[in-house]
Formats: structure tokens, sequence, C-alpha cells
């Protein structure tokens, strides 16, 4: 990325002008630790194209630059509306990609893991603590402005759907609460088909290790001591517990008073037992009215046949179903594991008992 260049400052300055309404100017980064932000300048066309908004996107060729962090918050709060903006909140492995890109193709704007919410996410952690960056107020200005950012639009009638990242679900609660026009899209899996899915990965157990040591931080504050200690946990048991935390983060979403009306829950192998259906009600929830044409279009048009995070290569449900089933074959000991670990937990917690008990 051509970051601080001349070319890049001429861009920035053309375009900062139309921040607060247009999306052509994405927020790549935020980075508190300077009080800076880095945007980038991106079409439309590639948003649709763009898997994950990450630092993947700084290329060479896409012109950028770093602002003071301020120039961000003061350009969208002075914008004056607040727009909608909605949110898939999943547990990783469950379709969000592929909702995400099939919400595009009938009135959605997606954008697809935003680095930034990331960085949002762990702000949150510390609020209210000693080594907290920020106070809360400061937290919720800069949440507040992000809001504002993704809520932008490249056209009336358009609804921005930011697709979190399973990690950065967690917050859904404090995002939905802060804006009232806001939705959310809780996508989920039962527990033995989410494992068999999780465990068919030839990269889980590297993901699984590496988010390991945040996610029993969460089980202990969510469940209390319900698991052992990392270094004694199974690949099976990790994907259990992700299974577990990543639900709960939802679970706060589905049973809030204040927030259970704005929080849809679908089951992703109920979507794909019936895609046209799911996808017309998760339209409907988000207040997209594509019409059933439209949906009918999306279910059956090249979305559904390549694999959403890398559209170069073919994948379908029946494919699906065939990695699912060679993954109960050669996994069913880590499986057995997991739903093991599981059984554990909802026996040492109620709440634990609770969330298992609903997936049935």
């Amino acid at each position: 990325m051509a970051v601080g260049d001349l070319q890049s400052q001429q861009y920035l300055r053309a375009a900062f002008p139309n921040f607060a309404a247009s999306p052509e100017l994405h927020v790549l980064q935020l980075d508190p630790y300077r009080e800076a932000a880095v945007v980038i300048g991106m079409s439309e066309a590639d948003y649709r194209d763009a898997s994950f908004l990450t630092e993947a996107l700084a290329t060479p060729e896409r012109l950028g630059a770093p602002i003071p962090l301020f120039r961000v918050l003061e350009a969208v709060e002075n914008a004056g509306e607040r727009r909608p903006v909605h949110f898939i909140i999943h547990q990783g492995h469950t379709g969000s990609t592929l909702i995400s890109r099939l919400l595009d193709e009938v009135g959605g704007f997606g954008l697809r893991e935003p680095w930034a919410l990331l960085t949002l996410a762990e702000l949150y952690d510390k609020v209210g603590k000693p080594d907290s960056l920020v106070s809360e107020a400061e937290y919720g200005r800069i949440r507040d402005a992000m809001m504002g950012v993704w809520a932008r639009r490249w056209r009336d009638g358009q609804q921005p759907v930011v697709k979190a990242t399973s990690h950065a679900g967690r917050i859904g609660e404090d995002l939905l609460k802060s804006r009232a026009s806001s939705k959310a899209l809780c996508l989920n899996l039962k527990p033995e088909p989410y494992l068999a899915t999780l465990l068919a990965g030839e990269n889980s157990p590297i993901d699984l290790r590496g988010f390991g040591p945040d996610r029993v931080r969460r089980t202990i504050a969510a469940f209390g001591d319900v698991t052992p200690p990392m270094h004694a946990l199974s690949v099976g048991e990790l994907a259990a517990m992700a299974w577990l935390i990543e639900r709960e983060s939802q679970w706060r979403l589905l049973h809030s008073d204040g927030l259970k009306t704005r929080a849809l829950d679908v089951d992703f192998e109920a979507f794909l037992a019936d895609p046209q259906a799911i996808l017309s009600r998760i339209a409907a929830h988000f207040d997209m009215n594509p019409g059933e044409n439209a949906i009918r279009e999306a279910v059956n048009g090249p979305v559904m046949n390549r694999y959403s995070k890398a559209t170069e290569h073919g994948y379908s449900a029946d494919l699906r179903r065939q990695r699912l089933d060679e993954a109960r074959r050669t996994m069913a000991g880590e499986i057995g594991k997991g739903l093991k670990w599981l059984e554990n937990a909802a026996g040492k917690s109620p709440y634990a008992r609770e969330i298992l008990n609903d997936a049935g």
C-alpha cells in the first residue's frame, strides 16, 4: 500500500469530504496506540470480491494512508443520521461467508470480517480494567464511530451487513445495544456436525490452539471451573470449547430482553435443507425486500456452488457432506472426546447445561 506518498495524500484529500456517507474509503485498521486509523480506497467490486477485510488488502497497488483517529470520529459524528448496520454473529465454519455473499445478491452490502472489529473487541475486553488503553467513554465514542463507518452504503435501500469473525462475535451484544436499528443473525450448528466440520479442516488444530488460551479464559469467566487446563485438552475438546463459548455469545443476544426480538437464530444445516425459504427469512430480518424471484435466482446461482472464502474453487452441499462423513470416520475418537467435554461442562455449570440442552 502506498501509505503516505503524495499520490495517496492527494487521493485522500479528494475522497475524505464524502467519508461519512460513502464506503469509498474503508477503515482498514484502528491503531489506538498511535491514535490513528489506516484508510484505503475500495470500490463496490472490491468489497464484493473480498472474503476478508484484513491486512491482505494493503497491497502496493491500493491507495491508502494513515490519518489521525479523531478525523474519523469527527467525520462520522458530524454526519447526523444513524443508519442501521446489521451483523452476522457465528460460531465459525457455519456458512457465514456463504450467507454474506448470498445477501450481496439480494440487496445487502457485505463487509466480511473487518480487521477494525477485532481491535474494537480487544478494546472492549479491557474497558474498566487498570490496563485499559481507553476509558469507557472513549471506547463508546470509537465504537459508535465504527458503527457509523460500517453503516455507509453505495445506494439508497442497500443494507450493510458486517460478518464478524467468530472470535469478535463476543461483543455482538454491546454493538446491538449501541444502535437500536441494528439486528443480528446468529448462525450456528449443533455440536456433533460442528465438531465434524472443524475437525475436517487441515488447519483446524493450529487455529484451535491459537485461539485456545483466550477461549479458556472466556469459558471460565462465563461458566466457572468447567475445563481442564488447555495443555491437557485434545483438538476435539478444544473444538467443543469453541462451540460452547461462541454459542454463548449468541445466547446473550437471543435471550436478552432488550435484544432478542432483533436476533434471528439459524442452524446452517437447516439453511442447506431449504436455502430459498431460510434466505428469504434472513433477508426480511435485515429489512431487505428483494422479492422471491431474486431469492430464487440467488440460491440457484453460482454463489451456492463456489467455495465462499476462495471463489475460484468449486464447492457444494454434496461435497460438504462427503467431507463431514470422512471426518466422522477418521476423527470419531476426537468427536467423541469433544461431546464428552460438553457433557462434563454441562454437569458442572447450569448455564452451560441450558445452552447445550437447547441445541438438542
